[in-house]
């Protein structure tokens, strides 16, 4: 039954139902462009409900004169959990990027490694494809995002590029960043590690290697590929991390998606997506004082007998 649906009173009830509750609720802030912000923990509000998700990685570039599609980037992490905090805390957030995809030479763009995405661990650059023939570059990593308050730190981890397109041989699709399983505890968690930059043939023949996705420890660079000889590598997933009293903390590669590899057929690669930062603040349940009972109660008996006295009164 709710307070302003109840039979008694309507004056007691209102003092009683406004004994058990706090402030309004504040809205609930996403913050999805990468870059870096703060948020003021609000008054009233003893913890934050909070999403953390890092970039992912760039797509390779496709190999212009033979059958080498690019590989997809792999996905940002996704972490969840809740912080217990004091209003009036300052939050610090850092959104990561996702990295850029390998370009082809008939994709409007001259053959190069993707861009790294930007965060606190920044991503590392596609490897540059071979400078004869026509391979793709390997996808830029993917920036890791966090979220430090206090002793407490989140950060989840970029994304690693795909390898790029190798004549006949495709890149390899990097794995998503939650491939080692875990958001561990480390005392640098607040702290980003930039990914490996890819690698590339040089003067040879063959696709890019993909960046390496940023985080606490850093994402290891793909290898370059050699047409009709080897793939051009993936890079690997950045390390994850959390630190102090984080409740009911989940992972999962569900972060920003990684970067579709360009396809042979003439498709561009695809641009990593961002990641985010969302976070709901949670009000303190209200505990009533002694001396509010005493008040609500004097309230109800009085208005008990005020509705007694005006029935007898009634014709």
């Amino acid at each position: 039954m709710s307070c302003l649906t109840s039979r008694w009173p309507r004056i007691s009830m209102l003092m009683l139902c406004s004994l058990g509750t706090g402030g309004a609720l504040a809205q609930t802030q996403t913050y999805a462009t990468p870059g870096n912000y703060t948020y003021i923990v609000p008054a009233g509000v003893t913890a934050l409900q909070v999403t953390v998700a890092g970039g992912g990685g760039g797509g390779g570039g496709y190999d212009l004169l033979q059958t080498g599609n690019g590989g997809g980037g792999g996905s940002g992490a996704l972490l969840q959990g809740r912080l217990p905090v004091t209003p009036g805390s300052t939050v610090q957030i850092t959104v990561g990027g996702g990295g850029g995809g390998g370009t082809s030479d008939s994709d409007g763009n001259p053959a190069a490694g993707g861009n790294a995405g930007a965060g606190l661990g920044s991503g590392g650059a596609g490897g540059a494809p071979g400078s004869t023939g026509g391979s793709g570059g390997g996808g830029g990593g993917g920036g890791s995002s966090s979220l430090v308050v206090g002793a407490i730190a989140l950060q989840a981890a970029g994304g690693g590029g795909g390898g790029g397109g190798s004549g006949s041989l495709g890149g390899t699709a990097a794995s998503g960043a939650s491939a080692g399983g875990s958001a561990p505890s480390d005392a640098n968690c607040a702290t980003g590690t930039v990914g490996g930059t890819g690698g590339s043939p040089g003067g040879g023949d063959g696709g890019g290697g993909g960046g390496g996705g940023g985080g606490v420890t850093s994402g290891s660079a793909g290898t370059a590929g050699q047409d009709g000889i080897a793939h051009g590598g993936p890079g690997g997933a950045g390390g994850s991390c959390h630190l102090g009293a984080v409740q009911g903390l989940t992972t999962s590669n569900a972060g920003g998606a990684g970067g579709a590899g360009g396809l042979a057929s003439g498709t561009a690669a695809v641009t990593g997506t961002h990641g985010q930062v969302v976070i709901t603040p949670l009000l303190a349940t209200a505990v009533p004082t002694l001396g509010q009972w005493g008040l609500a109660l004097l309230a109800t008996v009085a208005a008990l007998l005020a509705g007694r006295r005006l029935r007898r009164m009634a014709p």
